[in-house]
């Protein structure tokens, strides 16, 4: 098999395992309090000093709902790694987990007793529309 022929059944199984695993891994939703209280204070304050003064609530319930049923952990990549847009990936790992965790909250969704964690299970937390 050539080069450029491995290159594309590589490519296919990636991707068609990639959303097999998504629809397979998702086990909860984030309506299943999947972050603290604590983290919802801690995003408050880094929301307010990164994130208001570009982004309202508006503009992030529009952004679940156009993430309605991905894995949360894919929104938190996308976060950090266009946030603050004039330094992305400039927060610390915990500082964009209690973001998403305050914009949660502020959409409605429950806090519960399980620390949010990107290295811990966000991939397989569901987003659902609020």
């Amino acid at each position: 098999m050539g080069l450029k022929k491995k290159f594309v059944a590589i490519l296919f199984l990636l991707i068609t395992g990639c959303f097999s695993y998504t629809a397979a891994a998702q086990e909860k939703t984030v309506n299943d309090g999947v972050f603290t209280e604590g983290q919802v204070s801690s995003g408050q304050i880094v929301f307010d000093a990164q994130c208001k003064t570009c982004h309202n609530m508006r503009f992030y319930r529009d952004t679940l709902r156009s993430w309605n049923n991905q894995p949360l952990l894919y929104l938190w990549e996308s976060i950090m790694g266009t946030m603050p847009a004039d330094n992305p990936g400039s927060l610390m790992f915990e500082e964009y987990t209690d973001v998403i965790a305050y914009i949660l909250s502020e959409n409605g969704f429950p806090a519960g007793d399980t620390k949010l964690d990107p290295d811990n299970g966000m991939d397989s937390i569901a987003i659902v529309a609020p």
